[in-house]
């Protein structure tokens, strides 16, 4: 688990701080009361080179009194618009005796050998809600897609979660070796499924516009 160092401050005085460097945020939770804080902006880049959204943070608090240390998730980053650098983050501390929800990064390794064949890795989900206590919440899901042939998957089923419960159904595909002739086909289908759509809306249009105008 990474440590990172943030230090209390008083409410105002955003604008000051990220001139110097600092990043405002603020740690909040049920069992809390809601905290403002301030973070070296170099400690909070860095932390992000290492971390995922389902990543457990150690964050030590330093001001007045006693350092409190307690353990968190990255909740929102705000990023301004021009220099795309961080202006103000929130963390969430979970009640540890109740179950959490969060989605888990997922992490593709290894060369699927359908691919080298011609055939198409598709990613159906880049992250995967879970649901357990917090301190089992897993800060990556890694898939190793080397034994995937051609029309081979990776289900829900056959992921190890830990202690943690998936949100999706068991058979839904994570990942899998497509044909590229296959995804021709469910594109194809796809436009053709929204042309009909699209007629069906057309004459529903037409129909109402010719009971408006009937007698």
């Amino acid at each position: 688990m990474h440590t990172l160092e943030v230090s209390k401050r008083p409410s105002g005085k955003a604008n000051v701080l990220r001139r110097q460097g600092i990043v405002p945020g603020v740690v909040y939770g049920p069992s809390i009361d809601s905290q403002a804080i301030s973070i070296s902006r170099k400690d909070l880049q860095g932390l992000f080179g290492k971390i995922t959204r389902s990543s457990q943070i150690n964050l030590r608090i330093t001001g007045e009194g006693k350092p409190q240390e307690m353990h968190v998730f990255l909740k929102v980053v705000d990023y301004d618009a021009v220099t795309d650098i961080p202006v103000h983050v929130d963390f969430y501390h979970p009640d540890t005796t109740h179950s959490l929800k969060l989605n888990v990064p997922v992490k593709i390794v290894g060369e699927a050998p359908g691919a080298k064949l011609g055939g198409i890795l598709n990613v159906q989900f880049n992250t995967i809600p879970v649901h357990g206590m917090p301190k089992d919440i897993p800060h990556l899901l890694t898939l190793d897609v080397s034994n995937l042939d051609i029309g081979d998957a990776i289900h829900v089923s056959e992921i190890d979660f830990g202690k943690v419960e998936p949100m999706l159904p068991p058979d839904r595909v994570v990942v899998a070796v497509i044909s590229p002739r296959a995804l021709a086909a469910e594109a194809t289908a796809a436009e053709a499924g929204a042309e009909a759509e699209g007629e069906e809306g057309e004459a529903a249009e037409a129909t109402e516009e010719t009971a408006a105008t009937e007698p």
